[in-house]
């Protein structure tokens, strides 16, 4: 029983040990598998030097160096742990590989990278094509486009208005299209160099507006968390190529034949297109029907855009035209009825003052010749004095009628005569009596200045004030269809104020309103058609004044009649004088 139970023992030993033996084996080939899987991997970073390397210049010893960006996510940028990460990095090792080239990344500040590559620095960099720079470096064809976006805050706007951009606060990386673009429309531009940095500012309120490119909004916009409070949409500005640029020519014709083998093994949207779609969409959808959509819906959306535009602005030309005509019709209109009243009045006006001196130089002129009339020596002389006053009459008006054909002159009438103010109120009021007149009291006030002599046209002086103190004589006295119904027990009043170069004719007639107070100096108006008068003195007279460099106004805060003032020498023509 004993020698049986060691025999037991003893098999039950080996057993084990063949166990043993056979994980020890398992476990060695697993990590020979990890280590060479490790190895192969790093072996696939430091590519064969290929012919094409060595032509270019290119070894271990002197790898190519590659310029990348350390803020141009999720592009180009350097990880937590200090290595170069992001869709460039990876698309250029395979590119790299493929070609055979040994290389080494050189990582920079973004503002950096043109000058670097421009310079030798870097023997190749990826940048984006300018125009600018296209005789400073090379670039190979686009390995892809990008696109700009605006963002902005949502509480802001619904949508961001590029219509309006004027005193607007817009941060950009720095880009010549869109600095220019923002200086046209007006806005205040703020070019920036860190894009983290900038959509923090903007989430706080820093800047209405930040223009980027779609994969930077889409990426800050996830990476920072401002979902809820940042919004970005599509600029209709030209998208951009993203190349690689490098001072060596024969190294970018060779990069342009391997990236148009790598397109078309579809290498670029393996790294690119769907790297981006399942980061920040989280669904995968085929490239073609991303395509497909697109071109549908801008195509959709230009052509109904077009068409709304051009139907609107047709119907905004034919509305503009037809509220022109009616405007000029209406214009037209209104002027043709105002001109034909006043035609009426002035022709009815005109004939009553013509027809009654007239009518008083037939009559009278009859009666004198009259052999069967005996007139006393009193009544022949009333009778020759009225003759005379009616041919005054008619003369005063043929006078004016002259003078309104010069009302539109605008030729300045030469002062040639040293007189006093005093000395022009003095003749004016003698022309026009109305110092007697038997309806008001008249009185002259001289004001500081009225005996000083100044240089003015005698004649054309006088003229205007009399032209003044006629009306005002006029409008004290009651109308004619006024006179079977008024008994005027006190007699109106009318004050002439006299200073240098300066004429005050005040009246205690009828109140001309605030509305009137430029209408009524315009040819053949009558506030009211019962008066006397043709409706053209006040006009005379505004003419000769300016054109002597004085003026004619009312002052409409006097309120107990009319009060208008005449000026013959204004501060200019002083100061020209003086001079």
């Amino acid at each position: 029983m004993l020698r049986k139970s060691n025999h037991k023992k003893t098999y039950t030993t080996m057993r084990f040990k063949k166990h043993i033996w056979f994980l020890t084996i398992l476990a060695a080939i697993c990590l020979f598998c990890s280590c060479s899987k490790f190895f192969h991997r790093q072996q696939d970073d430091v590519p064969a030097i290929s012919p094409l390397a060595q032509k270019l210049g290119f070894s271990k010893d002197r790898p190519l160096v590659m310029g990348m960006n350390t803020s141009y996510a999720p592009l180009q940028y350097v990880d937590d742990s200090g290595l170069p990460s992001g869709y460039d990095v990876e698309f250029t090792k395979i590119l790299m590989r493929r070609m055979g080239i040994p290389f080494t990344f050189s990582p920079n500040h973004w503002d950096k990278m043109s000058p670097g590559i421009i310079g030798g620095k870097y023997d190749m960099g990826m940048l984006v094509y300018s125009s600018y720079r296209k005789d400073l470096t090379n670039y190979s064809n686009a390995v892809f486009r990008l696109y700009y976006q605006i963002v902005y805050r949502k509480k802001d706007y619904t949508e961001f208005d590029f219509r309006h951009l004027k005193g607007k606060k817009i941060a950009y990386m720095k880009s010549r299209p869109v600095g220019l673009m923002l200086k046209d429309g007006g806005a205040i531009d703020y070019p920036i160099t860190d894009l983290s940095d900038a959509f923090k500012h903007l989430a706080e309120g820093e800047y209405d507006g930040l223009i980027c490119y779609r994969f930077q909004a889409r990426y800050n916009i996830t990476q920072q968390h401002l979902e809820k409070v940042l919004k970005a949409d599509e600029l209709s500005l030209e998208p951009r190529e993203y190349c690689y640029a490098s001072y060596k020519k024969e190294l970018i014709d060779a990069v342009n034949a391997e990236i148009k083998r790598m397109e078309a093994e579809g290498i670029i949207d393996e790294v690119y297109g769907q790297e981006v779609v399942s980061q920040f969409d989280n669904i995968e959808i085929p490239l073609w029907v991303w395509g497909l959509l697109i071109v549908l819906t801008f195509l959709f959306l230009i052509i109904f855009s077009v068409n709304r535009y051009r139907l609107s602005q047709r119907l905004q030309v034919a509305y503009d035209q037809m509220a022109e005509k009616n405007e000029a019709l209406r214009l037209a209109n209104a002027r043709a009825e105002e001109s034909t009243r006043m035609k009426s009045a002035f022709i009815k006006q005109i004939s009553h003052e013509i027809r009654t001196p007239l009518n008083i130089l037939s009559g009278f002129t009859q009666l004198l010749v009259s052999p069967n009339e005996q007139l006393s020596a009193d009544e022949k002389t009333s009778i020759t004095q009225q003759i005379l006053d009616s041919t005054d009459r008619i003369t005063s008006l043929v006078n004016k009628m002259l003078e309104l054909s010069e009302v539109s002159s605008h030729t300045v009438i030469e002062r040639k005569d040293n007189v006093s103010s005093l000395k022009i109120a003095r003749e004016a009021v003698m022309a026009t009596g109305i110092s007697d007149a038997p309806h008001l009291t008249f009185e002259i006030l001289t004001e500081e200045g009225a005996d000083d002599l100044l240089t003015t046209d005698l004649q054309s002086a006088t003229r205007i004030l009399e032209l003044v103190l006629d009306n005002a004589m006029k409008f004290t006295h009651p109308a004619e269809a006024y006179l079977p119904q008024t008994t005027i027990e006190t007699r109106e009043h009318a004050v002439l104020t006299v200073g240098h170069g300066r004429f005050v004719v005040e009246n205690t007639g009828k109140t001309i309103p605030e509305s009137e107070a430029q209408h009524i100096f315009d040819e053949f108006v009558q506030l009211d058609e019962y008066y006397d008068g043709t409706g053209i003195g006040l006009t005379v007279a505004r003419s000769l004044a300016r054109r002597l460099g004085g003026d004619i106004t009312l002052d409409t805060t006097y309120t107990q009649g009319a009060r208008f003032i005449v000026d013959i020498e204004t501060e200019q023509t002083n100061t020209t004088k003086q001079q």
